[in-house]
């Protein structure tokens, strides 16, 4: 009776336990990342949001159990973003989606990996894993990857060419500064606000401002800036430039905010400052 009894309990439990099974019917979740976009963009960083999407196909709610992704560039392990208590709701057969903020400095970036200091993009890719924990069959990593390209942004370069004297009266001086304005990028850059100075010996030759410069990609912009001097003002160094064949030493300092139409862009100073001898 002992060993009926055992047998007959036996049956009912695992015929239970097949009916929890088909009860539960437990499927694998997938995830990925479906896209990379620019939170915020300079010359000097760039904050990338992961959108990292989980699709659960079971007829019960799940939720994850922790974020763990790499940031690459060429196969360099750039930054990582670990979240091992990021808990996304998952409804049931439905979806939910996280967005995960990284930041790169772009001089980490050339300190990391070389070649890149001359590259205007660079290659990356996001490689990690989505943490769950479903009933019965436990924990369980689903695999994501995404790859991209990232623009890097550089600085426009400023080549002071020469001070032309335009003509002199008795009322002054009219001169020009001559300027090559490059921009290294491949897209298209404005400055803003330009605020220009020039001085010979500590004294000002004149000062101003541009509202605009636009620079279309990878073009150089020939910049000419007047000036007007009045004799009172003309210091000796100006007069011996333009009375003799002695070279004088020019200053030039120039700032302005760098912008571009790129979404999450930020506005970027830029300043210059360079001296020329120069000489009739």
């Amino acid at each position: 009776m002992f060993f009926r009894f055992i047998g007959m309990a036996l049956i009912v439990l695992l015929s239970g336990c097949s009916a929890l099974q088909k009860t539960m019917d437990v499927h694998k979740p997938t995830a990925s990342v479906t896209g990379v976009s620019i939170e915020s963009l300079s010359t000097e960083a760039v904050t990338l949001l992961v959108d990292v999407k989980v699709t659960n196909p079971n007829a019960f709610a799940l939720k994850t159990a922790g974020f763990d992704l790499d940031l690459l560039v060429n196969e360099h392990n750039i930054a990582r973003v670990n979240q091992p208590d990021a808990k996304l709701s998952l409804p049931a057969k439905g979806s939910n989606s996280i967005r995960l903020p990284v930041t790169l400095t772009f001089d980490q970036v050339m300190k990391s990996v070389g070649g890149l200091a001359d590259k205007t993009e660079l290659n990356y890719a996001v490689e990690g894993s989505v943490a769950i924990n479903l009933p019965v069959l436990g924990d369980f990593n689903m695999p994501v990857d995404f790859a991209g390209v990232l623009p890097v942004p550089k600085k426009p370069d400023v080549v002071f060419k020469n001070l032309n004297v335009a003509s002199i009266g008795l009322s002054g001086v009219k001169l020009s500064v001559d300027l090559e304005v490059t921009n290294p990028n491949r897209f298209d850059v404005n400055l803003s606000d330009v605020r220009y100075q020039v001085k010979t010996e500590g004294k000002s030759l004149g000062e101003g401002k541009i509202l605009n410069i636009d620079l279309s990609e990878g073009k150089t912009q020939h910049i000419s800036i007047p000036l007007s001097i009045a004799m009172g003002d003309m210091g000796a160094s100006l007069y011996r430039l333009l009375t003799s064949s002695a070279p004088v030493a020019v200053d030039l300092s120039i700032a302005a905010d760098v912008d571009t139409n790129i979404s999450g862009w930020k506005s970027t100073p830029l300043s210059f400052e360079t001296q020329q001898m120069l000489s009739r």
